[in-house]
């Protein structure tokens, strides 16, 4: 964690309103929404690699589907 953001004027504002300041671990896959995107999109090139030749055309289908 980078200094500024542990504690300093911001925690003491935090505190002196009431609030509790809870700090989360530097890598949480849980709440990193990039995360869950690739694993999206890694479960979908999974599934259509043994219908096809090579990794390069299931990334190329995949990423041409639109959003569900």
């Amino acid at each position: 964690m980078l200094p500024f953001q542990s504690g300093g004027r911001i925690a003491q504002l935090i505190q002196q309103a009431g609030c509790q300041l809870i700090y989360r671990p530097p890598y949480f896959p849980d709440l990193n929404r990039i995360e869950k995107c690739w694993a999206t999109l890694k479960g979908r090139v999974r599934k259509l690699l043994p219908t096809l030749n090579n990794l390069h055309d299931a990334m190329e289908i995949v990423l041409r589907q639109p959003a569900s």
